[in-house]
């Protein structure tokens, strides 16, 4: 059976619900082997989509950062620079 390809564009959320569905599917155990596969294969190609839309989304979020002496001096801050302040 192959395989049918999957929408790239999918919202995260719905990408997300399909991949739980696939995953409560696999774990249920009762698939023939041939479903299981294509849910397998599914699921994986879901979890490559979602990876995708989270990092893009990373890429975007940025900390608005305002100055503790003066609230009208504020700067952006990148998502990572961000994590790597928390982490200290």
């Amino acid at each position: 059976m192959a395989a049918k390809k999957m929408n790239k564009n999918i919202k995260f959320e719905e990408a997300l619900a399909e991949l739980e569905a696939a995953v409560e599917k696999l774990e249920s155990g009762d698939l023939p082997l041939e479903e299981a596969i294509e849910e397998f294969q599914k699921g994986t190609e879901l979890s490559k989509i979602c990876l995708e839309k989270l990092n893009k989304a990373k890429a975007v979020v940025q900390k608005l950062v305002v100055s503790p002496v003066n609230d009208e001096d504020f700067h952006t801050e990148d998502f990572e620079e961000l994590a790597e302040n928390e982490e200290d």
